[in-house]
């Protein structure tokens, strides 16, 4: 059943019952509480109200666990991931004084701090405005961190770089006040990769590269999905069928994000997010019968002009790349070396020597650091006879550049360590998890994407992993313990799906056992060179399951 909602001009009316957060927003901005940030810093943790405890994640800051600990996370917004040096060594002097000396890489390319106090709150806005950062919009019902390829502009593959629209429409995005009031959070990805691992697919708006041939001439421009997203109910974007001329980007984002902002679902906040709408809205059009030409129309009347259809996108057969390693530049003599930081945990000074490492051996030009979406770093723009030095001094500090498959393809959420909704630790333990299979599985030579979710937000998109933990909790000789479901085979590009739930509440102590019989099961039923998520769509989960063995 569809149920297409009251608008936004029907809820600033008071035609409808509001939820408390819509009338905290209409009350006022979220992006008002910056004044009283400061205030706070003066008065103290008690003094905050509750709704300003809200308002505050407008400015990407969260009461950390417990709640009344006195303690925040924030996150800083960093457009594309990309990092100067001064910005690099300004996050690291943060992470340093007020963050207990470590922070973390974001899925969406942020980076996030731990243990801060409200006191601390000014002095670190100040250190990150002196390099240009702010933490605006970094969560909150407001448009978060655009998300990009990390080598765009240096790729010697991509259709096109996407840094100039993916700056303007975080310039326009940002601390912009006509969408500061939002139904829920805001995704978007920009990016020109000819692989997508920008993850349109799971962006509430996700703008990729796209090329075609008009009357013997090649054109280069972008395409567009929306309405993906992960949480507890994941939902895979939907394609629009037309081709977006690179000036069009920001007008038809604008557009749509007008769309969310004016027609999205305001009356349960469990249901609205963007996906749910577009979801709707597609089903409207006909669903694969004209569900994708509907969602243009309705592009089309904010727009108010016509855009290019375009029906013949090619799907990308892999979209899932680390970065990591040695790679050649597209500009002549360039290299990029992609660093693992598992998890993305970043801990020893890691980003103040990443910033003297930019400094000393890359090439003057664009930002020399980038955060991936896997939680990784890369090093850009370093000349050929600087890779030696560079190398040995990434070896030196124990930063790796050659990592195992186990390592390059783990991903987590923050867990119950800091995470107020969490019900099992994962960070810390995914960490422990690399090293048991790099000893006990060290047979298993493929590539394999392990990641970790704390409970049903998955913040670390366990259904889009070959093998997707999931928080939970069971109870072992009278006593409850941290365990997992795990999900196996999702995948995005060609044949995307999310992954199916095999096996419940496996023992978190365990999982490292599960996982090496589980791969085991894989190398003895594979056909030729099938990739574990294609196994996993040939054979039958009850099959895998009996296999498995696993009590």
């Amino acid at each position: 059943m569809i149920d297409i909602q009251p608008n936004f001009a029907a809820v600033k009316q008071g035609l409808i019952p509001l939820t408390p957060q819509e009338k905290m927003k209409l009350e006022k901005d979220g992006l008002d509480v910056i004044h009283d940030i400061y205030r706070y810093a003066k008065t103290g943790f008690a003094s905050i109200s509750p709704d300003d405890f809200d308002r505050m994640k407008w400015y990407g800051v969260y009461r950390q666990k417990p709640k009344d600990s006195g303690y925040f996370m924030m996150r800083v917004r960093v457009p594309g991931g990309r990092l100067t040096v001064a910005q690099a060594a300004a996050l690291n002097e943060i992470t340093e004084r007020f963050a207990h000396g470590f922070c973390d890489i974001t899925t969406r390319t942020t980076i996030q701090f731990h243990w801060l106090q409200i006191e601390d709150i000014p002095a670190i806005f100040s250190i990150l405005h002196e390099v240009g950062m702010n933490t605006s919009g970094a969560c909150g019902d407001i448009g978060r961190n655009v998300v990009g390829c990390p080598v765009a502009g240096i790729d010697p593959n991509e259709i096109l770089d996407g840094t100039p629209q993916l700056l303007e429409v975080n310039h326009a995005i940002e601390n912009n006040r006509e969408f500061s009031n939002l139904p829920r959070k805001y995704k978007i990805s920009v990016s020109g990769c000819c692989i997508h691992c920008a993850q349109p697919d799971i962006n509430c708006t996700g703008v990729f590269g796209l090329k075609r041939v008009v009357n013997g001439q090649e054109e280069r421009g972008y395409g567009i999905k929306i309405g993906g997203g992960l949480s507890s109910a994941p939902k895979l974007a939907k394609m629009v069928p037309v081709f977006i001329k690179p000036e069009q980007v920001w007008p038809v984002v604008e557009a749509v994000s007008k769309i969310f902002r004016d027609d999205g679902y305001r009356l349960k906040r469990n249901n609205a997010r963007f996906k749910f709408l577009v979801e709707d809205w597609w089903k409207l059009g006909g669903g694969e019968n004209g569900g994708g030409e509907y969602l243009a129309e309705k592009i089309e009347e904010r727009l108010g002009f016509k855009l290019e259809r375009h029906t013949d996108f090619e799907v990308v057969k892999d979209q899932e790349t680390d970065h990591l390693g040695v790679h050649k530049q597209k500009q002549e003599g360039l290299y990029w070396v992609g660093v693992c930081f598992p998890g993305g945990r970043v801990r020893n000074r890691a980003l103040g020597h990443v910033s003297k490492l930019a400094a000393k051996y890359c090439a003057p030009g664009q930002e020399p650091v980038r955060l991936t979406n896997k939680q990784n770093l890369l090093i850009v723009n370093v000349p050929e006879a600087n890779l030696p030095g560079l190398k040995a001094e990434l070896d030196a500090l124990g930063y790796d550049y050659q990592p195992s498959n186990f390592r390059k393809g783990c991903v987590s959420c923050t867990g119950i360590e800091f995470c107020n909704l969490a019900v099992s630790e994962t960070k810390n333990r995914m960490l422990e998890l690399i090293g048991q299979l790099e000893t006990q599985s060290g047979w298993y030579k493929g590539k394999i994407r392990i990641h970790f979710s704390g409970c049903p937000s998955s913040c670390g998109q366990h259904q889009i992993a070959d093998i997707g933990f999931r928080g939970a909790r069971t109870k072992v000789n009278g006593e409850m313990v941290d365990a997992f479901d795990a999900f196996i085979g999702g995948r995005l590009g060609h044949n995307r799906r999310f992954n199916d739930l095999l096996k419940g509440k496996i023992i978190a102590k365990d999982v490292h056992l599960f996982i090496d019989k589980l791969l085991k099961v894989y190398e003895a039923k594979k056909q030729g060179e099938e990739t574990f998520a294609d196994f996993t769509d040939r054979v039958p989960k009850d099959e895998i399951l009996t296999a498995l063995d696993w009590k």
